[in-house]
């Protein structure tokens, strides 16, 4: 079975890193072509280096959906290279939270606090004590006590609709699991 996207990043967020990225790098080049040689030139090419680095990351982490379904696990993708494989049948539902959106105060304005953010919550069983904590990007979201908090500044927007259609593909998924373990018991 195919991955299935339920919840894509905020793709915009990525592109202006990686335009930020491009004028580090075209520093880094004027670096190399004005210099012509010596330790200017090596600058140049180590700043040139790290900026495509930093794009390729940015790709990468662009096409990292946050949310997915694949044979049986919602794939949580919090800033880990793996994503988290959560058994769906321990999901019990999505929700709307607000939170603290941890972008710098200097993309905003001259405020010092990071506004708020809207975020989609995931609610897991509570009997599933293995699944209460993981450990996960701050600025991606929080997993603590069987609740999953993923920030709405690094996925697409959060709107009711959005929630509606996670929910309801969720109840999809459990009734078949449900229909499927019927046939199989004699």
């Amino acid at each position: 079975m195919a991955r299935e996207v339920w919840l894509r990043p905020n793709r915009r967020i990525f592109f202006a890193g990686a335009i930020a990225l491009a004028l580090f790098g075209a520093i880094g080049v004027g670096l190399v072509v004005t210099a012509g040689h010596g330790v200017v030139v090596a600058i140049g090419v180590a700043v040139i280096g790290l900026a495509a680095a930093g794009i390729a990351a940015m790709a990468y982490y662009a096409r990292q959906p946050r949310l997915a379904y694949e044979a049986g696990h919602l794939l949580v993708y919090l800033g880990t290279p793996e994503p988290y494989r959560v058994p769906i049948d321990v999901v019990e539902c999505f929700f709307l939270g607000q939170g603290p959106s941890l972008l710098p105060p200097a993309v905003f304005s001259q405020r010092r606090d990071s506004p708020e953010s809207s975020t989609i919550v995931v609610r897991l069983a509570e009997a599933a004590e293995e699944w209460k904590h993981a450990e996960v990007r701050p600025d991606h979201g929080l997993w603590c006590d069987g609740y999953i908090t993923i920030r709405g500044t690094l996925c697409e927007p959060i709107s009711a609709d959005r929630l509606k259609t996670l929910n309801h593909r969720l109840v999809e998924i459990h009734r078949q699991q449900r229909q499927q373990q019927a046939q199989e018991t004699p």
